[in-house]
């Protein structure tokens, strides 16, 4: 037979199958959309002939559901895939707790099926605490959940979040503030030099912003530190690429994309810690949490790449000292963020 003709007719069978099954569909036959999973006996995406109970098309990957999802499907595909609560979420949750390095371990090694990848582990633990730090009664009054006395602003000096970092600049916005109050006439957000050269749009933003803060210096207090907060999830994702970066330079025999896994698998610990102190504010947590947040790094560098502890120990002190150079300059961009929005 010709190929031409071959493939025309091949095309035509599939287009008819396609057809019949959409047809049954919508006359709402039970052969085809009654039955949910596999109950087509050809995907309807790509009329590949499915396996009896085939939940997905081995050719294109569709599922089989051949009905519109109920609200119990629907919510059970939105938690599975994108909140990660499958069952590998609970053993990728003790390897990344309990056992620092193993995930990133594990990863490098091609072992990727059985845990949840990274950036999906970083994502839902970096939603849920900012989520649960929105909810609490603390977390709502901007950085009130950082005062001075806060047990959970002293829970994690990493880089598990701006607003984890925050908290060594509470006691200088507190002075700020009180200044503000006494001398309201000498507040400037930026030096009057390097104002007068920006944009003249910039300019008048600036001007609206010191304005606002000599009237009511509480008021814009508070709406900087919710400002820096609402933006602190994305100052967390934009500090990876430079904590993968410092990791090059003091481990350049592993790959840029090693750092970054690690980097990403760290990260997700200390909001995994954040997120515990949070929930449980009470002493004998915040102690405990402090104190593995400090370890856990170490550990992980050493399982990671096997160096010795002199090695590790040298090498994560540089690390510590370069990442809150980046930090302190990450919170300064957001204090001016935050100044400039309170305006």
């Amino acid at each position: 037979m010709d190929d031409g003709l071959a493939a025309g007719l091949t095309g035509g069978t599939a287009a008819a199958i396609a057809s019949a099954d959409l047809a049954s569909l919508a006359a709402g036959g039970r052969a085809h959309a009654g039955d949910g999973h596999g109950a087509s006996a050809h995907c309807l995406n790509c009329s590949t002939a499915l396996t009896p109970g085939a939940h997905f098309c081995s050719h294109c990957g569709q599922d089989t559901a051949n009905h519109p999802p109920s609200l119990f499907e629907f919510v059970h595909e939105f938690v599975s895939h994108y909140i990660a609560v499958e069952g590998t979420l609970w053993k990728s949750l003790w390897g990344l707790m309990a056992r620092p390095g193993f995930l990133t371990r594990e990863y490098l090694a091609g072992r990727k099926q059985r845990y949840v990848l990274p950036l999906r582990l970083l994502l839902t633990l970096g939603l849920l605490f900012f989520l649960v730090l929105k909810l609490t009664p603390a977390g709502t009054n901007a950085f009130g959940w950082l005062d001075d006395d806060s047990e959970i602003a002293q829970v994690v000096p990493g880089v598990a979040a701006a607003a984890s970092a925050a908290s060594s600049a509470t006691a200088q916005f507190a002075k700020a503030r009180q200044t503000v109050s006494e001398r309201r006439e000498h507040l400037n957000i930026l030096h009057p030099d390097l104002a007068s050269q920006l944009p003249q749009g910039m300019q008048d933003r600036v001007q609206r912003a010191e304005g606002h803060w000599r009237e009511d210096p509480d008021r814009s207090f508070r709406a900087m530190g919710a400002a820096m907060l609402g933006l602190a999830p994305y100052a967390v994702l934009c500090s990876l690429p430079f904590f993968a970066g410092l990791l090059k330079l003091l481990f350049w025999r592993q790959t840029y994309g090693a750092h970054f896994v690690f980097a990403m698998h760290l990260h997700a610990a200390w909001y995994a810690m954040l997120l515990l102190a949070v929930l449980l504010p009470w002493t004998a947590v915040a102690v405990a949490v402090w104190a593995w947040s400090n370890i856990y790094p170490l550990l992980a560098l050493k399982r990671v790449h096997q160096s010795s502890w002199w090695t590790t120990l040298l090498r994560g002190g540089l690390l510590a000292v370069m990442h809150w150079v980046v930090i302190a300059l990450g919170l300064l961009g957001l204090s001016m963020v935050g100044a400039l929005a309170a305006g």
